[in-house]
């Protein structure tokens, strides 16, 4: 699968068949189940379609309450995302693509919300709501919209501003004091010429773990959302909407429990300077590893977090042509106060203070459909400035923990270390598509595109506070200079790059279609606001080429739908996260990784047991390895005295990415009466055991685990009013999404999944 999705007006799931071509003219009682996307500028049944691309509609959105990224994968093969705060977050199809921590990165998996493409991960933050459709693209992007990618794509699309007046108002009690509140109005403003659409929303609950040290209340909800929108219609050939937007967090999202250390090292010998041994020796203080009971700390504070955004899209009919403009503007601003050394203990704080600034202009020009050659051309710009500041203070307790009991509190006590990394991006691009329609069978799809950036990028760290080492207290000066040193890095590169597709189908029969797609990407160098002195700046760019075929079928006159697809994605110089496991302080920077190979096997499909139960399912073989990584980092316990430098990963096994996946699913919806009706579902998913230590390590490993949701409900009136109960990880699995590895000052710790979350819902809709 090569090329960039598109959607629509009309979008729907392979696995759920909700889609909603025009709320206007439709309440959920009777919405058609017809699967349509427009991937190619038209309007077709995804049974069409040759992409391996997968989508959920906004019915099956709002019902299951997948409200956020990392839920989409209950209902989409081969993808995952988490979430544990806006900056620690990554999207990951056939898993890669991530970075999360990694703020001069792009992911290798774009997130596009209503075609405008958003760079930043921490854009993904958020609870996406009133929405028309999700979908998910797979492989290399760029030759038909936006910005190009090496993994895929996310594609999310709101309601649009509706011509008849509509209204929704939900309201949710849960378990934690789970409050939530949603709303949206839209109508007409002037008669078929101006409509409105305003959404809102505030999600609120307690959080579920328990701090001992001061009581707060870690991993809760506190998030407001505002998006207010304009629709002007022209007669028929001119259209023009205006979404403003503004969404806010306050949460104690910044825990990660310690789960493991080594204390060991793999020769045996002991590791006196591990972070636990740190604590026994130094403080008379022995940790848990219980990671939903262990939360003990003293200097941890609520991150903040503000997303806001204006973007303009207008299309325009020329002739028998269709231009469009895409012109848009996103900010992202992060402040974390995060008790970094997860003890009672006042040792030190860091967290990076990250502001973000996205411009991007987009012009498409498609032909008309239906020509024996349909094609589209666009440009595509963007600019992007990022500043992420590494802060560290240090309290009193920072010279026993980072020095020794020996060396006097005023070393570091008082002292703050800034790391400031800046980068700015400008990019341009032409692309374009054009697809041969040789036969009523026979279609031949081909792209290109060509891209070049400048970027720049450095590193400033400084240091300020603490006592005048001088006199007596000279001496201190290096140690104070190996916790906080000064150092300034910098690079700029300028480059460019091709990207490309080459995607037969043909249509076998007409209920059975073959494709196949050969594609090539690339993802320009990133800045790697972490380096120090002798480390790349800006990495080498990451390329990916991909072979793809696959098959849609459906039969037993559509009761049944099965999609298959079978890939070969060989990456060369991948982009990712390496752990210091020396630094006196812990350290994540980004580098070139390696070579990788993705091959495996996505499939998915539904079969209607009854017109009103149907089952479905998906799943996906995902082997991920790497095929040339020599030099990689050793982990903590081979850092010993003598140890190797080190280690060769060549042939092993990607860290974090599940050989097996998949999800089962069955939805019922009867009516039981004049305009009422009762409806329910389960969802089961399941990941196959995984390390999650980067660098690969023998801890921490997450086992085969799965995740149960399920809900029922009533619809009566027509729809107008909707009671519904519903649970998610009904079982209450114990499970982490990602880890961080041990490190020279550092625990292992893990990202927590969530726990099990339960509530009723009320929805009242106004017509």
């Amino acid at each position: 699968m090569s090329n960039s999705l598109a959607v629509g007006e009309a979008n729907a799931s392979l696995n759920d068949g909700d889609g909603i071509p025009n709320i206007d003219e439709a309440t959920p009682e009777t919405v058609p189940d017809t699967v349509v996307v427009t991937a190619r500028r038209r309007v077709e049944n995804l049974d069409d379609v040759p992409l391996a691309v997968s989508a959920i509609g906004g019915r099956t959105l709002d019902v299951q309450r997948l409200d956020r990224l990392s839920d989409y994968a209950a209902k989409l093969p081969n993808f995952t995302a988490f979430q544990q705060n806006p900056r620690v977050s990554s999207l990951l199809i056939r898993g890669l693509g991530g970075n999360a921590s990694s703020d001069g990165s792009e992911s290798g998996v774009g997130l596009i919300v209503d075609n405008v493409f958003l760079s930043y991960v921490g854009f993904s933050w958020l609870d996406f709501v009133d929405l028309e459709s999700v979908q998910i693209a797979r492989g290399p992007q760029g030759t038909l919209l936006g910005k190009n990618t090496t993994i895929g794509a996310v594609i999310i699309t709101t309601q649009k501003p509706s011509f008849k007046e509509q209204g929704t108002l939900s309201v949710t009690l849960g378990n934690d004091e789970r409050r939530t509140v949603r709303a949206n109005v839209s109508g007409p403003l002037i008669e078929d010429k101006l409509a409105g659409r305003l959404t809102l929303y505030a999600d609120t609950s307690d959080g579920w773990i328990q701090n001992a040290a001061t009581s707060d209340r870690y991993l809760n909800v506190n998030r407001y959302g505002i998006r207010g929108q304009l629709l002007f219609k022209g007669g028929e050939s001119f259209e023009n909407r205006l979404i403003i937007e503004r969404y806010e967090t306050e949460e104690w999202n910044n825990f990660y429990p310690p789960t493991v250390d080594v204390n060991t090292f793999a020769n045996g010998a002991p590791r006196p300077n591990s972070w636990t041994n740190r604590l026994i020796s130094r403080f008379g203080y022995t940790p848990s590893f219980d990671r939903r009971t262990n939360a003990n700390l003293d200097t941890q504070e609520e991150i903040r977090q503000r997303i806001q955004g204006v973007s303009n899209e207008f299309s325009l009919e020329v002739g028998d042509h269709t231009l469009t403009s895409i012109t848009a503007w996103r900010s992202f601003w992060f402040r974390p106060k995060n008790d970094s050394d997860s003890t009672p203990f006042p040792i030190y704080r860091a967290g990076y203070d990250v502001d973000v600034e996205q411009w991007s202009q987009e012009l498409r020009l498609a032909s008309p459909q239906g020509k024996k050659l349909e094609y589209q051309v666009g440009l595509y710009a963007l600019r992007n400035d990022i500043t992420s500041d590494l802060r560290l203070s240090f309290f009193r307790d920072g010279s026993k923990f980072f020095l020794g009991a020996a060396v006097p509190s005023v070393a570091i006590d008082g002292v703050t270390s800034s790391q400031l990394g800046k980068t700015l991006v400008n990019s341009v691009a032409g692309f374009g598509q054009l697809t041969w329609n040789i036969s009523d069978r026979a279609i031949l799809t081909s792209g290109l595109r060509y891209t070049k950036e400048s970027r720049e990028a450095s590193n400033t760290a400084t240091r300020s506070g603490g006592v005048d080492l001088v006199g007596p207290l000279a001496a201190l000066a290096p140690a104070r200079t190996a916790v906080a040193p000064i150092f300034t890095v910098a690079d700029k590169v300028d480059g460019d790059s091709w990207s490309w597709l080459v995607n037969p189908s043909y249509k076998l029969t007409d209920d059975t279609l073959l494709y196949a797609s050969v594609s090539y990407g690339e993802k320009s160098g990133a800045a790697n606001l972490g380096a120090t002195p002798g480390q790349p700046v800006i990495t080498k760019p990451e390329k990916s080429l991909s072979y793809e075929v696959g098959t849609r079928t459906s039969f037993l006159d559509g009761r049944g739908k099965l999609a298959l697809n079978a890939y070969l994605n060989d990456i060369e110089d991948f982009q990712g996260n390496q752990q210091d496991p020396t630094a006196v302080t812990p350290r994540v920077f980004l580098a070139n990784v390696g070579d990788i190979r993705l091959k495996g096997v996505e499939f998915e499909g539904s079969f209607d047991v009854t017109p009103s139960l149907r089952a479905s399912f998906s799943g996906a073989y995902n082997d991920a390895r790497y095929t040339n990584y020599r030099n990689a980092p050793p982990p903590v316990e081979f850092t010993y005295p003598g140890g190797p430098l080190s280690v060769d990963y060549t042939g092993k096994r990607l860290p974090n990415v599940p050989l097996w996946s998949g999800q089962l699913s069955l939805d019922y919806d009867r009516d039981v009466g004049p305009g009422t009706a009762v409806f329910a579902y389960i969802n089961e998913r399941w990941r196959s055991r995984t390390r999650q230590a980067n660098p690969i390590s023998n801890y921490l490993i997450q086992e085969a685990y799965g995740v149960l949701n399920a809900g029922v409900g009533v619809r009566w009136e027509d729809g107008k009013y909707t009671l519904q109960g519903w649970i998610k990880n009904a079982l209450d699995e114990d499970y982490a999404t990602g880890s961080g590895s041990p490190s020279g000052a550092a625990p292992g710790i893990s990202i927590l999944g969530d726990p099990r979350q339960y509530g009723l819902t009320l929805t009242v809709r106004s017509w």
